[in-house]
């Protein structure tokens, strides 16, 4: 029933009997060279980021070895039991030496390491404890997570691009923002070489935004190595695609859409889009060439590519390349095993803050009143992200809905995206 846009074999076919999972996000944060803009740390955001890692448990086989920073919740653990065979092995620590004897007590044999993203550091951690990687190439996994190699990438090789310019200076970028209202855009993009889900970008709505943006660097600096600055074209959808490139093939795993706010930051993905023949047979085509470009530069593993179709009904196909595994790849086995019953696929996350700790089982009952799924129409919660804390009891709740009608799954999605325990 559900689209057959996801083809997760070649991924499953290339792991090891026993893979060690771990998700060490956030590490492109801090990859800018130069920090133009004020960036706030929120301990308490950043733990609920973390604890995303619960996204392994859907994604891993019961062989399998899970390495976590935070310790689900009991009662969330028992949830997803539900819905698997047997859970992976799960050890919870930030103890590397903690880790490696975890898995050499269960695994004598080799095992594969699968970190979100490869660094330098984990590349010496495998090394060290004899880990198999799928690539080893930690410094072509960040050189392809710039968007700034991205851009050139694209037009290197006759990607179709949006209206961009590179600045070195505040002239430069008056010039550029000049060029791009000429060109009739409203709204402009100001990026920087990294970050994800909307970190690393400044969106410019209007002339006044970027005075006081460009009077704003100008004060920290008369001369920068390189900012980015693209129109931001109006968007009819934001694509994405899941490539698993090999040595010798490139496999398209996955075509989805995601959902983006006015300010470039994830919210969501819908997993069964409805496109046109011939959108999708010119967007599969220009993924698969450009599989093929990034296998020729050596990158091997995963890669999610951020694309849009605009409202004049172009592709842009090269956006953004995330070197590394997003939320979507996590949840593509699970996913699977939906397509054959459901013709409608999509998560959301919502933030929750309240005065009295609230338990998992309190809030799931809660949601069952509020969203009342019946037989044809359910969701699972994938990550139960929560921060107790003295006077404020703070959650990160992500699910997926799956149905067949598509006005019931928007009234569960509308209820859910205002669901609050008060």
């Amino acid at each position: 029933m559900g689209e057959g846009n996801i083809h997760f074999e070649p991924f499953r076919k290339a792991r090891s009997e026993r893979v060690l999972w771990h998700v060490n996000i956030n590490e492109d944060q801090h990859w800018n060279e130069t920090v133009l803009f004020p960036s706030f740390t929120n301990v308490q955001k950043l733990m609920l980021i973390e604890q995303q890692e619960q996204q392994l448990l859907w994604i891993a086989g019961p062989q399998d070895i899970v390495w976590l920073h935070h310790e689900p919740d009991p009662q969330f653990l028992e949830y997803v039991k539900g819905y698997r065979e047997r859970l992976p092995y799960i050890c919870v620590t930030s103890d590397t030496n903690h880790i490696a004897a975890y898995v050499s007590s269960l695994s004598p044999e080799k095992v594969t390491f699968m970190p979100f993203i490869l660094t330098s550091d984990y590349v010496a951690l495998a090394e060290q404890y004899k880990w198999d990687l799928i690539d080893s190439n930690a410094e072509l996994v960040k050189h392809m997570n710039s968007k700034y190699v991205t851009r050139r990438l694209a037009e290197e090789n006759g990607f179709n691009v949006t209206w961009g310019r590179f600045c070195s200076n505040p002239e430069e970028l008056i010039e550029a923002y000049r060029e791009i209202r000429t060109a009739g855009f409203a709204k402009a993009v100001l990026k920087q070489a990294y970050g994800s889900s909307g970190k690393g970008l400044t969106v410019i709505e209007n002339e006044d935004k970027f005075r006081q943006l460009s009077s704003y660097i100008r004060k920290r600096t008369t001369c920068f190595e390189e900012l980015l600055l693209e129109a931001w074209h109006p968007i009819k959808h934001s694509l994405n695609a899941q490539l698993w490139i090999e040595r010798d093939a490139v496999h398209l795993l996955a075509v989805t859409e995601q959902r983006i706010n006015d300010y470039g930051v994830y919210m969501g993905t819908n997993y069964t889009p409805h496109y046109g023949a011939n959108v999708m047979e010119d967007y599969r085509a220009e993924m698969i060439r450009l599989g093929a470009v990034l296998k020729q530069s050596g990158y091997a593993g995963i890669a999610g590519i951020d694309s849009i179709l605009d409202d004049t009904d172009k592709l842009h196909p090269v956006i953004e390349i995330n070197g590394r595994f997003t939320q979507v790849t996590y949840l593509l086995s699970f996913i699977e095993t939906l397509l054959p019953f459901y013709k409608h696929v999509e998560s959301r996350f919502i933030h929750m803050e309240t005065s009295e700790k609230v338990s998992f089982d309190e809030i799931k009952s809660r949601l069952e009143v509020e969203l009342q799924p019946d037989e044809e129409h359910q969701f699972t919660i994938y990550t139960f992200a929560f921060c107790n804390q003295p006077h404020s009891n703070l959650y990160r709740i992500f699910i997926l809905f799956y149905g067949n009608e598509a006005a019931k799954l928007k009234d569960m999605l509308y209820k859910f995206e205002r669901f609050t325990m008060k």
